[in-house]
């Protein structure tokens, strides 16, 4: 029998965007329920990746879920919808991963743009401590 693996990714360290990078887990039994019960969400497991890769901002302190923890947030270029469709990312929507100090993720999502900036999930300075990471524009 095969042992269960958890997805591996790795990212830019919330605590030193700069220096080397972490790697971030989902545990298998959190995508395996994922893949039971909620397609359109397993399915939307490459945008975690995607927006992994290329954080565009790195929150830190979220206050909802956890007591500290991160949210990493981008515009992927596609979204997965019902149906296995795919569809362009929509522009009044951030798709925000989060992570927990443990660096597990246990959540992603898609989430509206704030009215500030387009690249944060609205009401960010409410849901958040701070902002760890503006990706620099070149």
């Amino acid at each position: 029998m095969s042992q269960a693996t958890n997805y591996e990714q790795e990212t830019l360290d919330p605590q030193n965007p700069t220096g080397p990078k972490i790697k971030v887990v989902i545990a298998h039994a959190l995508y395996l329920k994922i893949y039971k019960y909620n397609p359109v969400k397993y399915e939307n497991i490459r945008l975690v990746k995607e927006v992994l890769e290329n954080p565009e901002r790195i929150f830190g302190g979220i206050r909802a879920h956890n007591e500290g923890g991160w949210c990493y947030a981008g515009r992927p270029s596609k979204l997965y919808i019902s149906g296995g469709q795919v569809i362009d990312f929509p522009s009044d929507k951030v798709f925000a991963v989060y992570v927990n100090p443990r660096f597990r993720i246990f959540d992603w999502c898609l989430e509206y743009v704030d009215d500030s900036d387009n690249l944060n999930p609205k009401n960010w300075t409410e849901r958040y401590r701070s902002l760890l990471w503006p990706k620099s524009i070149s």
